[in-house]
């Protein structure tokens, strides 16, 4: 998680250079790599390993998915195998890839897509898109 922190971050990297490690050409020259470093000056390759953790602590986590009230105002049904209904070959939760079994609890998404209760109140904590379409679940 931390190094996806750092990872996002390399798009705010700044490439320092000098005369020295740099021809007029624009390329760098072998014996000295170009050194990046942070907009703020902060190089995450030289830090110790405790520096690190604070900078993750420091910049924090953002949440991408949904608070569980939002979750729980979709809506949800009881899936039932009768004698009259018919299995449908796309009858099986695409998160995770088990089949529906008579009594399932199941969330049906804005865009039509039902998924068990339990897995998809799991993948909107984490997006708030549908795993299938990728369609926002309350978007604006």
């Amino acid at each position: 998680m931390f190094l996806m922190v750092i990872a996002n971050l390399s798009f705010l990297i700044v490439r320092k250079t000098s005369s020295s490690s740099a021809s007029h050409s624009g390329t760098y020259s072998a014996s000295r790599p170009p050194q990046v470093v942070l907009e703020d000056g902060i190089d995450p390759d030289n830090m110790t390993y405790e520096e690190l953790q604070q900078l993750g602590e420091a910049i924090g986590t953002e949440s991408k998915g949904l608070p569980e009230s939002v979750i729980a105002l979709l809506p949800t049904s009881t899936y039932k195998i009768g004698i009259f209904s018919r299995k449908e070959k796309h009858d099986e939760c695409v998160i995770c890839c088990m089949a529906y079994k008579n009594r399932d609890r199941l969330t049906k998404l804005p865009c039509e897509h039902q998924y068990h209760q339990t897995c998809v109140a799991r993948w909107l904590q984490i997006n708030k898109v549908c795993p299938v379409c990728n369609k926002e679940v309350f978007g604006s």
